[in-house]
């Protein structure tokens, strides 16, 4: 009966790992001297390749690549870069040789000259749109979660502390530089996910550097048509550790987007499992799974209108089954049932709104008609 807005986070939802894809931890000498370690979880089709943030390695996407992984069955990997951790001397390798050594690694573990979607966050954005810019043929499509780009790094330097380490000064000149040079491809599908809010030091909000930065993202996206922005409410800089159902959504959703039209359908299946999983599982959970009345209401209805009606009515009954005091959950249920041929069941569903609400007019209507 009540329709209610969907939101961006919900479609996919926090996903259960109920999969055995095999994970491998492996260490890979990259030449110079140098070796690169590299967490990677198994899977077919075209892989996707993490890019952390400065100072963060492969573990900081380990509250999310494991559900991409069982929702995708795509092989995930993620990696700490050669200038990961704290050593400031190892911002001195620079971005040319650091993108080198991905390559190198890439190539002995078998996926080099191979199809590849990206997902960076932070700074990673910019090693990722350097690196999509020497592999345009190969990137599928990209994911930039709050990411660095060439606006907001050269805002950054027209407002940088003069007290800024000299050798993190030179590291993102370089980086600049470099990606300034070599942009990425306008015909690479792009979409630029953007925290609602940037914080200072002191843990407050920023709102001049908070506008700047996501002016740039806009600036960036209306540079072709083939990028979108996609603001996350709510959260900070971390969007995927503050809201990873909207972080895993948006990855799957691409993911899926640009797989074959097969590959695209079983995706989508196995995600709405999935997400009907995770939330039979923990059913009063609803704040760790982030869905209200409303988003479920609204995802049913959506099915509804495109006449799933089978997937409509497990929707409403998990609904009904989080929410048994809602009238209105139990009037949308019957609606349903309705809608499939099964008088009984919806009038059972419409009596029981009544008991639970007796001004529910739509009810004792429907239930006049269907006598």
């Amino acid at each position: 009966m009540k329709k209610l807005i969907l939101t961006a986070t919900f479609v996919f939802g926090l996903l259960p790992r109920i999969t055995n894809a095999q994970t491998i931890d492996t260490v890979v000498n990259v030449g110079n001297g140098h070796q690169l370690h590299f967490t990677i979880i198994k899977g077919k089709g075209t892989p996707i390749l993490f890019e952390a943030g400065l100072g963060d390695g492969a573990s900081i996407w380990n509250s999310i690549t494991k559900q991409i992984a069982d929702a995708t069955a795509a092989t995930v990997i993620t990696y700490d870069r050669l200038s990961y951790g704290d050593n400031l001397k190892n911002c001195l390798i620079g971005l040319e040789n650091e993108i080198k050594a991905l390559e190198t690694g890439l190539q002995k573990l078998g996926f080099a000259n191979k199809n590849i979607m990206l997902v960076s966050h932070s700074l990673g954005g910019m090693y990722n749109q350097y690196y999509a810019s020497r592999h345009s043929t190969e990137i599928k499509a990209t994911i930039l979660i709050d990411d660095a780009n060439v606006c907001s790094l050269t805002s950054w330097f027209k407002t940088a502390n003069t007290e800024q380490n000299d050798t993190i000064k030179k590291y993102l000149a370089d980086i600049l530089e470099t990606v300034s040079k070599n942009p990425i491809p306008q015909n690479i599908p792009i979409t630029d996910i953007v925290a609602e809010h940037q914080y200072d030091d002191n843990g407050n909000v920023d709102t001049v550097n908070e506008k700047i930065w996501i002016d740039c993202h806009k600036n960036f996206v209306t540079q072709s048509p083939q990028r979108k922005i996609l603001i996350a409410y709510g959260t900070g800089h971390h969007i995927f550790i503050d809201n990873p159902p909207l972080a895993i959504n948006a990855i799957i959703t691409q993911y899926a987007n640009y797989a074959e039209p097969k590959q695209k359908t079983i995706i989508i299946e196995r995600a709405y499992k999935l997400e009907l999983a995770i939330v039979n599982d923990n059913k009063k959970n609803e704040v760790k799974c982030g869905q209200k009345e409303g988003d479920l209401n609204a995802w049913a209805y959506s099915l509804l209108e495109k006449n799933e009606l089978e997937k409509a009515i497990e929707v409403f009954k998990l609904n009904v089954t989080l929410n048994p005091n809602s009238w209105n959950a139990y009037d949308s249920l019957a609606e349903a049932y309705l809608k499939k041929g099964n008088k009984e069941l919806a009038k059972k569903n419409y009596k029981k709104s009544l008991e639970l609400n007796p001004k529910n007019d739509n009810a004792t209507k429907v239930l006049e008609q269907i006598k």
